[in-house]
């Protein structure tokens, strides 16, 4: 049975209406009858997220019929939940609603937890992408990873100390197009001591230059009495929050706020026992490697891995601010991908660039994690402002993103059959009578794509037509022998 729906985000009404539903679908059962579920415990989930901001969808017909329903819980873990009305289950419209509202969810590695003798959805969320990862005693767990670009806004300093000013950045940032804002946690004593020598002296041609470490940060640090408050404020307008930590008390207080993942700056990386700490901590982990060597990337990955976190995305990173165009080397994505790819690990860019080239190049390589220094205004000033995109520029590189994704589109090598009749194909181009020997003079291939392929032309040339062939006709199989 084919069903035209379409899929809408549920509103406070259709949410009503779906529970409603709960008289005529008390029980359903699974696909090999052995588990009960109770459809008014689904209704008690979804009155509790009626104000939530997760991405919840209603699948319907045309008519306005309700199909399904499509629920995300993206707590610490996003998962998804489908619920099918009983009149439209065994018709094949379980993995093209999976899909379409995954696709649409714009969340990234969603699992589904599947009982074990449910073959059925196995089954279908295998067939819409979800891949197997690991088993319960009680579940199969499957996982979705999207492939559209995540695009970060890199707050950093760019605050200036006015947590106003901060929560304006998260606002246009979402308006920009940005999937997450991400901020930096840590305090001065944290990352360095108060020590005016020259080794602690920033030196070699950066922004910074001949300021004391202790004395930068100080200016530059994003208060911790702020970061609940962001954290809330971005969750209420529905753009991700995260944060870099950069030592041990900074991800024990990320952890209290729940962030739903650590990014790890190129300085830190090679800090094993910190790296070790934050992978444990079993989120994403998005690892900068601007200053690392390949046996450093390797070692880090592996670290991961070793306490259980595989969900790994290396950033090809130019730690250079501002850094040159010719010192990025975009190239080495390519590379990273044959390298540690395989290993089940995603790659993307942290760019320091003054432009949006090299995020646009970066996703035409296969990145699907884009980093930018983001801000209201480079005039406000701030410490990373000389080498942030403004508003208009970061939605201008989103847009060239988006676009970009488009045209890179799927390996596709499926015909478009619409145009396939302006291609050539064999025709009658003299009238033939019957018996009369088919020749280069009577048959020509030409467009229209009517007739049959041009490749059959050899095969053609010299039987006799079965029947009088008029000029203009297309050559079918059964007009000769």
């Amino acid at each position: 049975m084919a069903v035209e729906y379409f899929i809408k985000e549920a509103t406070l009404s259709d949410m009503e209406d779906i529970f409603h539903l709960s008289n005529d679908s008390l029980v359903r059962k699974n696909s090999r009858n052995t588990d009960l579920i109770q459809w008014v415990d689904h209704v008690k989930w979804f009155s509790s997220r009626i104000r939530s901001s997760d991405p919840y969808y209603v699948v319907r017909e045309i008519t306005g019929q309700l199909i399904a329903q499509v629920r995300f819980d993206s707590g610490d873990k996003n998962i998804i939940s489908i619920s099918i009305k009983a009149e439209y289950r065994g018709k094949g419209l379980s993995v093209p609603i999976i899909l379409n509202c995954t696709k649409k969810s714009k969340l990234n590695n969603i699992l589904a937890y599947i009982k074990k003798d449910n073959i059925a959805s196995q089954k279908a969320f295998s067939k819409a992408g979800y891949n197997f990862i690991s088993e319960d005693p009680e579940y199969k767990i499957y996982k979705f990873i999207n492939d559209f670009v995540y695009v970060i806004a890199e707050m950093s300093a760019n605050h200036c100390g006015n947590k106003s000013l901060a929560k304006d950045i998260i606002s246009a940032a979402k308006e920009s197009g940005a999937n997450a804002i991400k901020i930096q946690t840590y305090k001065p004593d944290t990352m360095t001591i108060d020590c005016k020598s020259d080794l602690f002296t920033v030196k070699g041609g950066t922004l910074w230059d001949n300021k004391y470490l202790y004395d930068l940060y100080a200016e530059a640090f994003t208060p911790w009495e702020w970061q609940a408050d962001l954290k809330d404020y971005a969750d209420s307008i529905g753009i991700d929050f995260f944060s870099t930590p950069f030592d041990t008390t900074a991800v024990d207080f990320l952890e209290k706020l729940k962030v739903k993942k650590y990014k790890i700056a190129s300085f830190e990386a090679i800090d094993y026992p910190f790296v070790k700490y934050v992978a444990s901590c079993q989120k994403p982990m998005i690892i900068s490697t601007g200053i690392s060597s390949f046996d450093e990337i390797q070692d880090v990955i592996n670290l991961c891995k070793s306490v259980g976190n595989n969900d790994i995305t290396l950033l090809k990173c130019t730690s250079a601010y501002p850094a040159k165009l010719e010192d990025m080397n975009l190239s080495t994505i390519t590379d990273m991908y044959e390298k540690f790819g395989s290993q089940g690990v995603k790659i993307g860019l942290s760019d320091h660039t003054l432009g949006i080239e090299a995020p646009i190049i970066a996703v035409s390589l296969g990145a699907t994690v884009i980093e930018k220094h983001f801000t209201l205004d480079r005039s406000l000033g701030g410490a990373d402002a000389a080498f942030s995109l403004n508003v208009d520029e970061f939605s201008s590189m989103v847009k060239s993103i988006r676009n970009a994704e488009k045209l890179l589109g799927k390996t596709d090598y499926s015909v478009n059959v619409n145009n396939r009749i302006f291609a050539r194909s064999l025709f009658v181009v003299k009238d033939i009578n019957k018996g009369e020997v088919l020749t280069e003079e009577n048959i020509r291939s030409i467009r229209p794509g009517y007739g049959l392929h041009p490749k059959n032309y050899n095969l053609v040339i010299g039987k006799k037509a079965s029947k009088f062939l008029a000029r203009g006709k297309p050559l079918e199989q059964s007009d000769f022998y």
